[in-house]
This record gives C-alpha cells, structure tokens and sequence, in this order.
C-alpha cells in the first residue's frame, strides 16, 4: 500500500512523521496513538482515504484520531465534463484521480459527446481534442490502480450537434442534435462507438446519456415517417441500444429525463403530476436510471422524485451538481443550498450510486481544478452518513486543495444576489455600452465592493496558476463593474451639462487600463486552461477575450469622438435598459442582442 501513501503525499504535501500500519480490514479505521498509526481498510480507496485523514490529523495538529467510518454510498464520484471544449490532458485527469482517492472516491466519469475515437469515424471528434484509444487506456489502467472505477459517459441520442455538424454526416439526423431513431447506420455508429469504448475500459458499466431529445421524432423522421408516439419511438432505441450494449458486456445507464418530460403536460421534468404509463415501464430493458438534479435546496423534492423513480422498478442512481457551468469559477453558493438536501435525501432513501456532475455549458470557461473544494460535500456524506459536518467538510476541502476556509465566499462574490444566474459571466463578457447581463438586485457598485473584498481571500491562497487566474479575474471584473456605470452617468451629465471632458478622460484612460486587465486575465487563463486542458477548444475563449479588447478599443473611439463634438449623440446609450433577467446566459446573449438568436 506504499502507492496509497505517497499518492496522498503527492495531494496533500504532507510527509506522515510516523509509521503507518496497514491491515485488511472491513470498512474503515483509523487509529493514531502513541505516534504510531493503524489503517484498516478493505480496498484501496478506503487505505487513501486513511492516510488522507492521518494527514489532516498532522495538519490539523492532533497527535490522536479513532475513527470508525463506511461507505453510505457503493459508489461515489465526479462526472467531468470533456464535451464543451475544454478536454482535460491525461497529466490531469490523473491528478482527479489522486484528490478522488484521498477522499475516498471510487468512480470517475468522462463525460465524452464525440471527444473519443471511434476509428470507422475520422469525422468523430474532429479538431475536438478528443481522446484516443489509448489515452483512454493509460488513464484507466490509472484510476485502476488507485482503486477507482472509471466509467465511459457518452450520448447515444442528442447532444451530438458537434458530430452532426458535419455535412458528411447528414444521414445520422433527425435533427441538428439528435441522431434518426430507426436508422440501420446510427446503429451502426452506436456499435462502432462502443466497440471502441469496450477496448479502452475494464468496467462493466456505461452512460448511454439520452437526455433532453426535446425533439426526437419531430426532425427528419417525422417528415420520412409521419407522427408516432414517441414513448415507444423512444423505449424503441433504447431496446436497440442495450442489446448493442450486452453485446459488448456492458450494463447500460441513462438519464430519466426524457422519460417525464414525455409523461408532462408541460414538458417539465420536475413534475409531479408526469404520468409515464405502466405500459412504458413494463417495456424498459435492465437499464439504471439516472435522475439528476442540481436546482433544488429543499429534501423533500428530492426525496418524492427518489421515489417517483422507484417506481420504474430500476436502479436509481442520484446525479447532483458541482456546479461548474455558470462561467469562470465555480458556483460554490449554489452547489451547498442543492446539494445538502441531495445528498441527504439520497442517503435516507438508500441510492447506492451517486455522480457528482461537472459540466461546461457554453465554452467550457471554468477550470474545474477550482471546484475541487467542494468534493469533500460527497465524499463525507458518503463515509460519514446524512448527519456529516459542514466543518468536517471544509477542513477536507482545506487538506485537499489548500485553500483557505473562507474560498468559498471568494466564489460566492461571482454571483451576488439571490439567484445563481451568471452575473460575474454576463460582467465579463458583456458589451461596454450595451450590457447585455443579469442585472437583478445588486448594484454594480455594491457588485465591484464585494469582488474587492473577495481579492483580499484569493491573496491568500498559495501561489500557483490558479491564484493568477482569479486574480487577474476578479481585478478585471471590479474594473468593469466600477466603469459601465461610470460611462452612463458621465454621459447623462454631459446632455445636462454640455461637459463632454469625463468621457475623453474615461477613454484614454480608463478604457485602456480595463483593456490591458483583460489581456492580464486572458494570459492566465490561457497558461491555467493549457496546463491542464489539450488545446483545442482555446479557441472559442480566445476569440471571446479578442472580441471583448476589440470592443473595448472600439468604444474608446467612440466616446472619443462624441468628446469631440464629431457625434451629437451615443445611440448605444440613448437605450433604456430595463430591470430584470435580461439575456440567455451565454456567450452571444451577453454580447448582442441579435447574437442571441444567431440573427
């Protein structure tokens, strides 16, 4: 077990000063007494989880721990996602691999849309990054002897809009996203696809995906096969699918959405009143449903879709969040309010699988090393039970990353206000003149006051690229948030007033200096996403960062030239912008109000 230690060695950089015992055992314990110390363990991740509580003992100055703990969840870990641009390099998918098991963890999902190959498909991942074959194979046989399973998450339904693109690729649509249900070639593909899986991983299992096909059946297939009922064109793929699956030993997964979003009224997944036949259920294949949620902060629902789920009389599996996909840091505030009911619900109700999702919607703009803090949230209520500590929690996520305790409000400062929209996103990308961004409750002012109180944490954290990062980020932010009003209200005044000199000053100066932050931010994001992402996939980020300088150069001219008299007026900000939730949340809703329809 001399892996085990300097594994957690290599996490924590903590050096045990005292000899480690370790013995087969059931369960877990952890005995420090008299400066020696005592693992008992039934498997490797267990034994990592003992010397990476031994190390927090150290760290936190005890000279005695006993503890006795096991696992409320048979399988537990984080979901990354590898389909929104940023694919972890193999380097880093192996330092995942090294936090999972000091915590404990014993599953990792790469959640891959087309970011593998499949050899009869060049067009497969094309200019993605994707994985080959045998860098799926190198990490696997990792993970595999750090005692984690990993676990291939793909699609096998929609969410292939980056394979379908290709003209070439035409007779696989139903629609831009989905694949044509029916078709002998999409089973073909599915074959192909996981023909090439089965070579790359040992475990039996697999995500087949096929969540939210909102419009399978009503593409291609509907204009070549007229209107059918879609529970049995669905149930239908899903039969073909797992027998391609038993094909190649795999036991299959899949998300539950589609199933209730079919049996609402309202198309609403989270409905209680979904009805999905007994005719449907009946009909499913040995399939494990995977119910996801990252929206709720109350156990009740949890605990009634939990059971509306059992119902199907499949495995349950429970997909909380990690949320990582609200742009440039993660969502820290969000992820404790959903996932402590969650979790909770989950343990009570007996889920024996849980999967910490991280996605990447639009772009893939969080490094998701920064949401490694808000791990220890599983991985204590998977070892310690519904009644585990936030502080046993925080004081893991201290050992685990290194941060300070306080992290969590440096992130939380991204997202002011009540709701966990994507204010400190939409304040990144938003345009100078017309800002396109949540505006909710919080004054920019109010906004720019909390990202400098959030700098005085993250001058704390010990330095590395990911201290740069945030750095950089928030001093970038607080610029902006600090000048978009400043802009408006100096050019209010100047309609009063006739004094256009604020804002020449607002442009040779001001302007330039939020500019060159932007270059700063852009640099260390760039060596951070480099460091631990293949390159492919920058850039879409690049392109956003040049955009933003280039706009910003762009206003300068024009406040420019309304400062001297060129202009009568800044037709951008003659706009009245109302109050409220104003844009879609991504890149383009936040940039112009005709991107966000692709106009």
């Amino acid at each position: 077990m001399s892996d085990c230690k300097n594994r957690i060695a290599s996490v924590t950089g903590i050096q045990l000063p005292f000899p480690v015992e370790v013995r087969e055992g059931e369960n877990l314990h952890v005995q420090l007494k008299d400066n020696h110390a005592l693992i008992e363990a039934s498997e490797p991740t267990a034994v990592s989880r003992g010397y990476f509580l031994l190390s927090r003992a150290v760290k936190e100055g005890k000279d005695c721990l006993d503890v006795h703990q096991s696992r409320h969840f048979a399988s537990c870990g984080p979901m990354l996602d590898m389909s929104r641009n940023a694919v972890l390099r193999v380097s880093a998918v192996k330092e995942h691999i090294d936090r999972l098991a000091a915590l404990g963890l014993n599953m990792l999902m790469l959640y891959t849309e087309d970011t593998y190959e499949v050899p009869e498909y060049p067009s497969f991942g094309l200019c993605r990054g994707r994985y080959t074959q045998a860098e799926l194979r190198e990490i696997d046989a990792y993970a595999a002897d750090a005692g984690i399973e990993l676990i291939p998450c793909i699609q096998t339904l929609a969410h292939l809009g980056t394979f379908l693109r290709w003209n070439a690729n035409w007779e696989f649509r139903d629609q831009d996203t989905i694949l044509m249900i029916d078709s002998e070639e999409t089973y073909k593909l599915i074959d192909a696809m996981l023909r090439s899986l089965r070579s790359c991983f040992r475990t039996d299992k697999i995500h087949i995906g096929m969540d939210e096909a909102h419009g399978v059946g009503l593409g291609r297939y509907l204009q070549e096969h007229g209107m059918v009922d879609r529970f049995e064109l669905l149930t239908r793929h899903l039969a073909r699918v797992s027998e391609i699956c038993k094909k190649y030993d795999f036991h299959p997964m899949m998300w539950s959405d589609m199933f209730f979003r079919l049996g609402s009224k309202n198309n609403e997944y989270y409905d209680m009143n979904a009805h999905i036949p007994q005719s449907v259920i009946d009909s499913l294949p040995d399939v494990d449903m995977v119910y996801w949620d990252y929206y709720h902060e109350n156990a009740e629902l949890y605990t009634a879709m939990l059971r509306e789920h059992a119902r199907m009389k499949r495995n349950t599996i429970f997909a909380g969040g990690n949320w990582t996909w609200s742009g440039f840091v993660p969502n820290t505030k969000k992820t404790r309010d959903s996932m402590l009911p969650g979790l909770r619900a989950s343990c009570q109700e007996g889920v024996n699988m849980v999967i910490a999702t991280e996605w990447g919607d639009d772009g893939g703009e969080t490094p998701l090393c920064l949401a490694d803090f808000m791990l220890p949230m599983f991985s204590e209520v998977c070892w310690q039970g519904p009644d585990a500590s936030e502080e046993e929690m925080t004081k893991a996520a201290m050992c685990l990353t290194g941060f300070p305790a306080d992290y969590p409000s440096a992130c939380a400062a991204f997202y002011p206000g009540k709701k966990y929209i994507e204010r400190g996103k939409g304040l990144v990308w938003c345009d100078p003149l017309l800002p396109l961004m949540p505006m909710e409750d919080v004054p920019l002012d109010r906004f720019a006051d909390g990202l400098g109180q959030a700098q005085e944490i993250i001058a704390r954290l010990p330095e590395s690229p990911e201290k740069t990062y945030l750095k950089t980020l928030y001093a970038a932010c607080e610029k902006k948030a600090r000048l978009l009003p400043k802009i408006r209200i100096a050019y209010t005044a100047s309609k009063r007033t006739g004094d256009r000199a604020p804002l020449k000053q607002i442009a040779a100066e001001d302007i330039p200096a939020l500019r060159d932050a932007y270059h700063d931010l852009a640099l260390a994001h760039r060596t951070l996403w480099l460091r631990d992402c293949k390159p492919q996939g920058w850039e879409m980020i690049s392109v956003r960062y040049g955009g933003v300088m280039g706009r910003l150069e762009d206003t300068a001219l024009t406040l420019s030239s309304y400062a001297n008299h060129e202009m009568d007026e800044i037709a951008e900000l003659e706009e009245v912008l109302p109050e409220g939730y104003m844009t879609s949340g991504t890149f383009f809703g936040m940039t112009s109000a005709g991107a966000a329809f692709n106009v």
